[in-house]
């Protein structure tokens, strides 16, 4: 009897282990948009908020996603649930001369009230959701949170 509860063990064991990194997995492979808005020309890869006393910085990570490069002339724009349009406040661009802009960050300055409700990122004539939930995302003990999904109730540490 003893020799059948070993392998019904290491069985169950091993069962428990393959569950658990099949969660951890999809966890950390949260992503946004799989099909974004083409118009816009990139998808998001992460956002990135910090707070800073009553206000915060929201950092959009965004990844070409085509063959057009992004249009400098067109304007762009975060649009909160209150239907407020912000300009970022910061834009690094990533890449080189000969793949054009790979990689771009727009950094938007917020009030708190800004972060409740849904949240969408005009450019190029697309729109991007940024967030997608009510409420207010929540912040590590350092005031900084980091997000792979519009859903903003699902928070990682770094960037």
């Amino acid at each position: 009897m003893a020799s059948m509860k070993r392998p019904l063990l290491r069985l169950l064991i091993a069962a428990l282990l393959v569950a658990v990194t099949f969660f951890a997995v999809k966890l950390w492979t949260g992503k946004y948009a799989r099909d974004p808005d083409p118009r816009a020309r990139y998808r998001i890869e992460a956002a990135r908020l910090e707070s800073d006393r009553s206000f915060k910085w929201l950092e959009i990570h965004l990844r070409k996603n085509g063959d057009k490069d992004h249009d400098m002339l067109l304007p762009v724009r975060l649009v909160t649930a209150d239907g407020k349009e912000h300009e970022p406040a910061d834009t690094t661009f990533g890449g080189g001369p000969e793949k054009g802009f790979t990689d771009i960050w727009f950094k938007f300055w917020l009030e708190d009230e800004s972060l409740v409700g849904k949240i969408d990122l005009r450019m190029n004539g697309g729109t991007l959701r940024v967030k997608t939930n009510e409420g207010a995302p929540t912040f590590d003990k350092d005031g900084k949170a980091v997000l792979r999904s519009a859903d903003w109730g699902k928070t990682w540490p770094g960037f």
